[in-house]
């Protein structure tokens, strides 16, 4: 009986003394940076009948879900890394933003109404379902924003946050500081 519990003993040993190895390993990779990649020109001046939608990543928020593709109006924009922003302009009226997963599939949507001439600030962060959630989004992530609700929700992992135009402008500030 002992000949038949040793594989199974010798086993569990390997796995107890790979744990520490692993979960090294399962950390680090939560640190790996990941790239901000935007589609559209990210220096050209906003012009007048347009609106500018920045979005923005801060370092510490979900780091290990990569640079998650964001859709405005179905059409691909950017792909959004930890700790950083991009931008891009849109005519004034109601935009569909969306976050795409890792499976290249809808994680949130949600409709937003612009004017223009003016700037906004779209925080990316962990999704909220209760007031907990929105209190750690803050405190963990350093997400500051207003939640915009979001279709989708119940397979969402991240949504969009709305940030006043003086805190998206300095959240912007702290972040090219930071890059440079």
């Amino acid at each position: 009986m002992h000949d038949e519990l040793s594989p199974g003993i010798s086993l569990l040993k390997v796995a107890l003394k790979s744990a520490p190895a692993l979960l090294c390993l399962g950390l680090l990779t939560g640190c790996v940076e990941t790239k901000t990649t935007t589609y559209e020109p990210q220096n050209r001046a906003l012009d007048a009948r347009q609106a500018r939608l920045y979005f923005i990543r801060h370092p510490s928020t979900l780091n290990g879900f990569g640079a998650p593709p964001i859709k405005v109006d179905g059409k691909l924009v950017g792909e959004l890394g930890a700790g950083s922003y991009f931008i891009t302009d849109r005519p004034a009226g109601t935009h569909k933003l969306t976050i795409m997963d890792v499976r290249n599939q809808v994680s949130c949507e949600s409709d937003v109404t612009i004017a223009p001439g003016m700037s906004y600030y779209f925080e990316l962060g962990p999704q909220v379902r209760t007031n907990i959630d929105a209190i750690n989004a803050a405190t963990s992530w350093g997400v500051t924003g207003r939640p915009i609700p979001c279709g989708y929700a119940e397979l969402a992992r991240m949504m969009f946050y709305s940030l006043d135009a003086t805190t998206g402008a300095a959240v912007i500030a702290k972040l090219k500081e930071r890059n440079s």
